[in-house]
């Protein structure tokens, strides 16, 4: 019984480990290589949010300091802090491409799905765009 018990607990903690470490390295639903729509289509709120409450794209910059976009709206770029955008959280219903570039400009390297976060210290995001 207690080789059982103990054999879960290992496999839990080692599954909890890795989706941890994937967590840090891919920021949950981040994907790399992206590529983004060439043109901003028609204006939708990106919301509600997965199983509602609030809507709203939050970041964080190198030093920490948050910012929140309530309700953006899919296809409009928003351009991050001067800092950059280190980690942040996707509380809309639309998949979030990120930018290394100001102004949505070359191509996203980055998306988060909805209700995913991701923790990126050594990529600083300075755009980001709802998208369809």
């Amino acid at each position: 019984m207690s080789y059982g018990r103990n054999a879960l607990r290992i496999a839990l903690t080692c599954a909890l480990a890795v989706g941890l470490t994937g967590l840090a390295q891919t920021g949950g639903g981040a994907l790399s290589s992206a590529r983004a729509p060439a043109g901003p289509g028609i204006m939708e709120p990106a919301c509600p949010q997965p199983g509602g409450g609030s809507c709203y794209f939050e970041y964080y910059d190198g030093d920490g300091l948050r910012t929140i976009e309530f309700d953006p709206e899919v296809g409009r770029c928003y351009n991050t802090s001067s800092a950059g955008a280190v980690r942040g959280t996707n509380k809309t219903n639309r998949r979030v491409h990120l930018w290394p570039t100001s102004n949505c400009s070359g191509g996203a390297t980055a998306l988060v799905d909805p209700g995913f976060s991701w923790n990126d210290p050594s990529h600083h995001y300075y755009s980001f765009r709802p998208i369809r």
